[in-house]
């Protein structure tokens, strides 16, 4: 389970472990005067500062947003709003832009810029009514204001850029592949609703005036896209680690279903040839990526569709490996039941086949090889013993480095 409520990073933009040590003033850029402070000024103490008037700002905006009339949802938002907190919280130098900018015929409607200068960084603020990832309403824009500012910044020479609706805020990042956005968000209302002020300070230090660049000329050089870096890095750490997960799931899950006294019809069918051991393997690989995908996907919240709280808290409890991931998290002692993977293959059901219809929860059928009928055949119906299935998900969920589990 993330451990951010307010916080996603989409296309791999940031790992959650560069995060915590942004946070935790591992990386550099984190110094007094990184942030264009005096030594005598710790950034702790900025932070703190900058979080009181922040909540100030927005307990104001909050309230004239449900009482305020006869003023546009953007001019709202943005004045009373997203200026004041990103040049009085963040440091910014806002800069207007009234003609859209234009690259090869293309025209983007960019409304500002993080400074007077041209080739500061794009900041692209919208109306709180405005959502990010649908076409905006006014046709003569077409897109959504993320595709727009993901294309601008993809044509452009500008490597990062900001957009904002008041209730979201985004650090986006260029990348060529137009079809996976890459950026950071933060859930303003979630982090001023519920106070959430190590959120806020993951922002803070992320979002910044400070963390991007001047201009185009050292984009590469901002602490942004050394954090970016570093990240690639670390998730190319991670996926290392990862291999050798698998590997070991793999044949903790193969020796188990082996092993457990019920599975005669498996052990019957490798030994007639109806099974093959290559066949075995790739039951043995489908069930492990069935697993990551789901880490990934709870991870995510995207099997529920959204707005189904009840539903979302029932799959979590009660049908999820988030939850046997918890219980792979404590020491596994030997156990000679099955219940955990008899849940298991519960869920593996309802994924397959869905739950409209049939059940409360409203999760629609995956519809792919990954969970149909013939990706597991010789392994449905069978039993597992729980301390093998926790140790193959605690293989798959966590590793051993320098800094221990």
């Amino acid at each position: 389970m993330s451990r951010w409520t307010a916080i996603r990073s989409e296309g791999g933009l940031f790992t959650e472990d560069t995060i915590a040590k942004i946070l935790q003033g591992e990386y550099g850029g984190q110094k007094p005067a990184d942030f264009g402070l005096d030594g005598r000024r710790r950034v702790e103490d900025e932070i703190a500062a900058a979080w009181s008037g922040a909540q100030k700002l927005w307990a104001a905006y909050d309230w004239l947003k449900d009482h305020r009339k006869g003023q546009s949802s953007t001019t709202l938002t943005r004045e009373q709003w997203l200026v004041p907190f990103f040049e009085g919280i963040l440091g910014y130098e806002l800069t207007y832009q009234r003609m859209p900018a234009e690259i090869g015929g293309m025209r983007f409607p960019i409304s500002h810029r993080a400074g007077p200068d041209e080739s500061a960084p794009p900041v692209h603020l919208e109306a709180h009514d405005i959502d990010l990832d649908r076409r905006h309403p006014d046709r003569q824009r077409r897109r959504s204001p993320q595709a727009l500012m993901q294309d601008y910044l993809n044509r452009s020479e500008h490597l990062w850029g900001v957009l904002s609706n008041g209730e979201r805020l985004r650090l986006i990042r260029q990348n060529p592949r137009i079809s996976r956005p890459a950026y950071l968000e933060f859930d303003l209302r979630t982090i001023f609703g519920a106070g959430k002020f190590d959120e806020f300070a993951i922002l803070y230090r992320l979002c910044h005036r400070t963390r991007l660049p001047r201009g185009v000329e050292d984009a590469s050089e901002c602490w942004l896209e050394r954090y970016f870096q570093e990240s690639i890095l670390e998730g190319g750490r991670v996926r290392e680690k990862l291999r050798g997960g698998v590997e070991k799931a793999l044949k903790t899950l193969g020796r188990g279903f082996l092993a457990h006294r019920e599975n005669r019809a498996v052990r019957e069918a490798l030994r007639s040839g109806k099974l093959t051991p290559a066949g075995y393997y790739q039951e043995l690989l489908r069930l492990v990526y069935r697993l990551l995908f789901l880490m990934v996907a709870e991870e995510r919240r995207m099997l529920v569709p959204r707005g189904l709280e009840r539903q979302e808290r029932i799959y979590r409890e009660l049908y999820s490996v988030e939850r046997l991931r918890a219980l792979a998290e404590r020491p596994v002692k030997e156990s000679w039941h099955s219940d955990l993977w008899l849940g298991l293959q519960a869920t593996f059901r309802m994924l397959e086949y869905g739950t409209n219809g049939e059940s409360p929860l409203g999760i629609p059928p995956l519809n792919g090889d990954l969970f149909g009928p013939e990706a597991i055949p010789h392994l449905e119906g069978t039993r597992l013993y729980n301390h093998d299935l926790l140790r193959a998900i605690r293989s798959l969920a966590m590793f051993r480095d320098s800094g221990g589990l």
